[in-house]
């Protein structure tokens, strides 16, 4: 059958001529939205030429002024205490409020408590910015301004607490006190960095902190080294630029001379981070006695007879970290290699382990996290995997108040012992009982920004904090010498010889039995220290 012709009705209707009237309403449409374009520019502009500061009665110090100049996408501001970082930071985010209409700026304390005694406290100097037009909605803590700019303060002590803020979007975020937000709580929160229209910048991240807290190795390995102490600027992996400003309390010239004393008469170590800004010493550290001089050592040849260890802590997405360490004649530990991954599925974990040892050392015993036990739904406990692949392990056994014997056997290790012939041959009378070789350069980033605990037993180490190798250390040296042992009689003594012309260097030496290798010493012991 012949198909039957469309009429003209069902042709789309942008073939038909538009009427005089909508051609005329669509026009004035676009001249309304370039004026309003117009006039936006204009007010932008406007905004951006008006004194925040000095609307606010601000007068930045010198170096509080170099971080308001900062162009850079994320600039961190600290140091010592009283180098003005909060109020530097509260105003930044009121002037990004002003300058740019309908930005969204995030201000963030690890609790509300510190909120209401930092940034809440330096805005209510300012009046709440009442002298630019902002209104304080105190049930909400937002700070709106007449462009439909939003300043909000929120808290974040845990991933599960910044996850509230998931369906949100910042344009620019403020940390005060970075460094006592856990890492991961402000990673997660700058994956909220985003802007969902081209008229609306995103800025980027200003924090201010002093040394110390569970996020002062994170800050410490972002901002402080790589930038070489704030001598230069950086470029991070998804570049974007990094720039850290080192205050110090003479910056501030508003300080009271009460407070400078204070500090002045504070312990060495809590002098050094306060008073002085030191990110090598910080308050709350939980090994000050750590010194790389001291404790690091360059790799040398050790004897195959020195006792081998592992200590092990499982992960996957958090790192998986393995120590390997050898065991002196005098009992001193030498940490000699390590591992420190993540994604790494079990069967793998225990192959690497092995392709580590390819040179055919023995390891006496292998000290793991006793969570690698643990059954979870179908899937066969990770200690079983790793036996599967040949790699057998000792549950380091994880009781109550281990942790803290744990590291009370690492403060012991850390102390001075008579010196070993390495620092012997150095001139030095005394060094310490753990060696660590240069190349475990994780295990001593761990360690040097290990912070105490803030909740639950003072002595304590933060476990919100990177670790993952203290813990392997942990492990090891709390259970060393506690592998199953070979009891053995002591060898016969060996008759003195008759020959009066025989020489001492012709007698036959004594056999000394051994167990794989390793000499059976002290009336049988294989593993007397």
């Amino acid at each position: 059958m012949p198909s039957t012709p469309k009429s003209s009705a069902s042709k789309p209707n942008s073939t038909l001529p538009q009427s005089p009237l909508l051609t005329a309403k669509l026009e004035k449409l676009r001249h309304l939205r370039g004026l309003q374009a117009e006039a936006q520019r204009r007010e932008s502009e406007r905004l951006r030429k008006i004194d925040v500061f000095g609307m606010l009665g601000y007068v930045p110090t010198p170096k509080q002024q170099e971080f308001h100049n900062a162009t850079e996408f994320d600039v961190m501001y600290g140091g010592s205490a009283g180098g003005g970082k909060t109020v530097s930071l509260i105003t930044e985010a009121i002037r990004a409020c002003v300058r740019h209409p309908g930005i969204r700026v995030g201000a963030f304390r690890r609790t509300y408590g510190e909120l209401r005694e930092s940034l809440l406290a330096e805005l209510a100097n300012y009046g709440y910015a009442s002298a630019l037009g902002a209104s304080w909605n105190g049930t909400e803590y937002e700070l709106r301004f007449p462009n439909g700019s939003l300043l909000m303060f929120r808290y974040a002590e845990s991933v599960k607490d910044a996850s509230r803020r998931q369906g949100g979007q910042y344009q620019l975020l403020i940390f005060d006190e970075r460094t006592l937000t856990p890492p991961d709580v402000c990673a997660f929160l700058e994956s909220r960095l985003r802007s969902g229209r081209s008229d609306i910048p995103v800025l980027g991240i200003r924090s201010g902190t002093n040394p110390g807290g569970p996020g002062h190795g994170a800050v410490k390995s972002r901002y402080i080294q790589p930038t070489n102490y704030g001598a230069s600027v950086v470029t991070d992996e998804r570049g974007r630029s990094v720039r850290f400003i080192p205050s110090k309390l003479s910056d501030n010239p508003h300080v009271n001379p009460e407070y400078a004393a204070d500090l002045k008469a504070l312990p060495e170590k809590l002098r050094a981070a306060f008073l002085d800004g030191d990110w090598d010493v910080f308050a709350g550290m939980m090994f000050p006695e750590l010194q790389r001089d001291r404790h690091v050592v360059e790799p040398i040849t050790l004897p195959p007879t020195w006792r081998r260890y592992n200590g092990i802590d499982w992960g996957y997405s958090a790192p998986w970290a393995v120590l390997w360490a050898a065991v002196d004649e005098d009992g001193r530990v030498w940490v000699y290699r390590e591992l420190y991954q993540r994604q790494v599925g079990e069967a793998e974990q225990a192959r690497r382990i092995l392709a580590a040892e390819a040179g055919g050392e023995q390891v006496a015993a292998r000290y793991a996290d006793d969570a690698m036990w643990a059954t979870r739904g179908d899937a066969r406990p990770i200690a079983d995997v790793y036996a599967t692949e040949g790699v057998s392990l000792t549950a380091a056994g994880k009781g109550a108040g281990s942790r803290v014997i744990g590291w009370q056997r690492v403060h012991s290790y850390l102390a001075d012992g008579p010196a070993c012939p390495h620092h012997r041959a150095q001139g030095l009378e005394e060094c310490p009982r753990l060696h660590i070789f240069s190349t475990c350069t994780e295990l001593y980033r761990e360690l040097s920004n290990l912070p105490h605990a803030t909740k639950g037993d003072p002595e304590d180490a933060d476990s919100s904090t990177d670790d993952h190798l203290c813990d392997s250390l942990r492990y090891l040296l709390t259970n060393l010498g506690n592998e199953a042992r070979f009891h053995f009689p002591a060898p016969e003594p060996v008759a003195p010889v008759l020959d009066p012309s025989a020489t001492s260097s012709s007698r036959p030496a004594p056999a000394v039995p051994s167990v794989g290798g390793i000499p059976i010493l002290e009336g049988g012991s294989p593993w007397a220290l």
